[in-house]
This record gives structure tokens, sequence and C-alpha cells, in this order.
């Protein structure tokens, strides 16, 4: 039986964990069950991740983390400091435990800017958010600091289609 070409969209999950995994000071570190590539190709339409436990640094939290791939490693969340709290909407902190969301299908772009009440602009705006990869790209937990990251643990969803669009 052929390829499906009505099953062309893909959830690509990488976690990263700090207990088993060395997420040093101001590295890029490789999914801790081993690298997650997206392909070439491939249309980024969303992304969000899940901390499990609150990341630390040992010492003031001011390590900064970023999350991404190879060559953008702060495409889905910029880099922001392990104790910042307000960032991005999120009132705790972005590296502290729950839901978050990211830079691309979101409506980033959005704001609180209550003229967003055309559906078309909406979907514009998420558009734009969305990433069209020309090379294979693996997803990266980034970290900037003096401190090595010493706890947490963190699962990202990067959403994908295929659009057979090679370079």
């Amino acid at each position: 039986m052929g390829k499906d070409l009505n099953r062309n969209e893909f959830v690509a999950t990488a976690t990263w964990n700090a207990a088993t995994t060395n997420l040093a000071n101001n590295a890029s570190a490789s999914a801790t069950s081993g690298s997650v590539w997206i392909p070439e190709g491939a249309l980024i339409t969303k992304a969000y991740y899940h901390v499990k436990t609150t990341f630390a640094d040992g010492n003031d939290d001011s390590a900064q983390l970023a999350l991404g791939y190879t060559g953008a490693t702060g495409a889905f969340v910029a880099a922001i400091a392990i104790s910042d709290t307000g960032t991005n909407g999120v009132a705790s902190g972005q590296w502290d435990a729950g839901i978050h969301g990211t830079l691309v299908g979101m409506g980033a772009a959005l704001g609180a800017d209550s003229a967003h009440n055309d559906a078309l602009e909406v979907i514009a705006l998420n558009a734009a958010t969305m990433i069209a990869l020309t090379a294979d790209k693996e997803l990266l937990l980034t970290t900037n600091d003096d401190e090595a990251v010493e706890a947490g643990e963190l699962t990202l969803f990067v959403h994908y289609v295929q659009t057979g669009d090679l370079s």
C-alpha cells in the first residue's frame, strides 16, 4: 500500500530533563532521549511546551533558557532567565511548572488590541508566526549563563505538516 498523502501532519516531541541530561552553561542540548529532528520541507504550524518540574540553576536562577532548533535557538522561546516572572503574559515564570505557549502559531502578534475582531486578520497574524524549513533542523534547549541548569524537566511539542517543498 502506498503512502497516504492525506496523513501529512506530525508532532515532534522532545523532552529535556536536567536530572539526566547535562544542561551546561552557554551550550545547546539535544533532547534527553536523543536528537529530535524536523525534516526539510516542513511547515511548523504551532509549538507549545509543558514544564513538569520547575527549572533551577543551583544559584540565583539567572540562567537564561531558550527553545528552538539548529540555526535559530530562540525560534520558539527567546532567551529568558529562569527567575524572570511576568514575561510573555505568564504571571509566574516561563520555566515554572505548567503549560506554556511559544512564538509559533499561538497568535504571538495579537497583543491586547481589541481591534483584532476580524477573523481574517487573526488568521493572517497567526500564519505570520509559522516557520517553513529549508533544511533538516534539530530541536534544542539552549542555556546562557555562568551556571549550569541543575533541575527542571520540560517537553516541547512542535506541530508541523510536510509540504513536499524541498530545497
